[in-house]
């Protein structure tokens, strides 16, 4: 049992068993290719009413390895995964590991000694022998493994664009020895080639320019699958010194098991599927292909550090899960709901103003906020717009709404509502100017702030529409007698 008192999964063939008890998993028995096609069925399902099924496609064209989709893609399956009746349970999880605030302007609450210690008890477990590691592969083919070529665009010009799309990237600071696991997409460049696309100040950026200023390789291993707390902890922004691992098992409730590389001293989780091992040499970059990223929009090619493949070791029963981003609403669009919901009590121990924040799926998570302030806040929201955005919580954000404490963050209808209404578009409005876009809008430089608070920069508003409370609690009484 985990710390919430749900399940623990060791391995993603444990939560593929869970979600088929659950009636989550829709098990596809024809042959798929895995260039286009899969992407196609999976993209399908994910615009369906309820995010449809988890996907297994168990017969894929070249190869053995089945490949399993859309297994967050809603928000019973995101739950689950983490073994929580509903999301929402993760805010007060996230509260109670905080415990008492400490006061507004808490920058790094999650550095504080308290938290530090309770994560100490969820250290991996170092092992052995791993099922990771049932079959190692010495001069591997990168070939034939079943990765995703999702859009017909991607890889345009340099490739046949197979991504892998659910990587946990492994490095390991040079200095303090300290690891870190963040999920930057990785680019089938070969056999035996690789590159990574990771953004300036993620931690596998700052690993490998250490790397690159000692003139020295930087070790490097990608796992794919294994316990699916870890999709979620390789995705939050956690701050410098919070473990990635070391999160996962406070997720899950009990430590992972890790087992150590055959080329390098990284580290792995033990319940992986397969793992990738290999090297970037200092400086060398590839440049890599387009990609269809969860904007809905292309990321155009880049060079990337190129990571040259040694090894690969994989479960003998592998499946290999993928996640195919692009419009939304997609399957990315639930692990941001519950990155959002542990993010929240961050939020408010930084800002004691806040009183809630959503992340709208047409936004792209991290591409727009809206966010909740109590009333006597609403002469700051633009001082609060420009503190988020220099924030690591919030820094890619292109839009961000700030509206009354009443308001429902999560009702779409009812925030544009306000934001058609409450403005004053001459002072109402903060465009915020870049030298070069963000991560995820690297072809745009500016982002855009609107204050829908009631009292705007300082300015009046009439008053709101609200039926008179009597008269509102007769109705509830007699609506039978009204012969609804």
């Amino acid at each position: 049992m985990g710390n919430g008192g749900g399940t623990m999964f060791r391995s993603l063939h444990e939560f593929l068993e869970e979600l088929e008890r659950l009636g989550e998993l829709h098990r596809v028995g024809s042959e798929v290719d895995p260039r286009l096609e899969i992407a196609a069925v999976t993209d399908r399902v994910c615009k369906s009413a309820d995010g449809g099924k988890a996907l297994l496609f168990e017969k894929v064209r070249g190869g053995e390895i089945p490949v399993a989709t859309n297994l967050f893609g809603s928000p019973r399956r995101m739950a689950a995964a983490l073994g929580l009746s509903a999301l929402e349970e993760l805010t007060a999880r996230m509260e109670e590991l905080l415990g008492p605030a400490a006061g507004d302007g808490d920058s790094d609450p999650l550095a504080a000694s308290h938290v530090a210690d309770a994560l100490r008890r969820y250290l991996p477990v170092p092992v052995t022998a791993a099922p990771c590691q049932e079959i190692v592969e010495t001069a591997p083919e990168l070939s034939r493994y079943p990765f995703l070529t999702s859009w017909p665009g991607d890889g345009h010009p340099h490739g046949d664009g197979r991504f892998i799309t659910l990587p946990l990237v492994i490095t390991r600071d040079p200095d303090t020895g300290c690891a870190n696991c963040g999920m930057y997409r990785v680019w089938i460049a070969g056999e035996r080639n690789a590159g990574i696309r990771w953004y300036v100040g993620t931690g596998g950026n700052r690993h490998e320019r250490k790397y690159r200023e000692r003139g020295e390789p930087m070790p490097v291993a990608v796992a794919v699958g294994g316990d699916p707390a870890l999709a979620l902890a390789a995705m939050l922004p956690l701050p410098d010194g919070v473990d990635e691992m070391q999160f996962a098992g406070w997720l899950r409730g009990a430590p992972l098991e890790m087992v150590r590389c055959r080329t390098s001293e990284l580290l792995v989780p033990a319940g992986a599927e397969l793992v990738i091992e290999g090297c970037v040499e200092p400086g060398e970059t590839i440049l890599d292909g387009a990609f269809g990223n969860h904007t809905g929009f292309y990321v155009p090619a880049a060079p990337v550090p190129h990571l040259r493949v040694s090894c690969v070791t994989r479960r003998r029963a592998c499946v290999y899960p993928a996640t195919v981003v692009g419009p939304p609403p997609m399957e990315d669009c639930h692990l941001a709901q519950a990155a959002a919901q542990l993010l929240l009590p961050l939020f408010r121990r930084r800002w004691s103003d806040i009183v809630d924040i959503s992340f709208p799926a047409e936004w792209i998570f991290h591409g727009g906020a809206i966010v909740s302030i109590r009333g006597g806040a609403a002469a700051r929201a633009k001082e609060l717009m420009e503190e988020l955005w220099a924030s690591e919580l919030m820094g890619g954000a292109r839009l961000i709404v700030v509206v009354d404490e009443d308001a429902d963050v999560r009702d779409l209808s009812h925030v544009a509502w306000r934001i058609a209404n409450l403005p004053d578009w001459r002072r109402d409005l903060v465009i915020s100017g870049r030298e070069r876009g963000t991560p995820l809008f690297p072809w745009l430089g500016s982002r855009l702030g609107i204050d829908a608070t009631r009292s705007g920069g300082g300015g009046t508003r009439p008053p709101e529409l609200a039926m008179d409370a009597e008269i509102r609690r007769m109705v509830d009484q007699r609506w039978g007698e009204y012969g609804f």
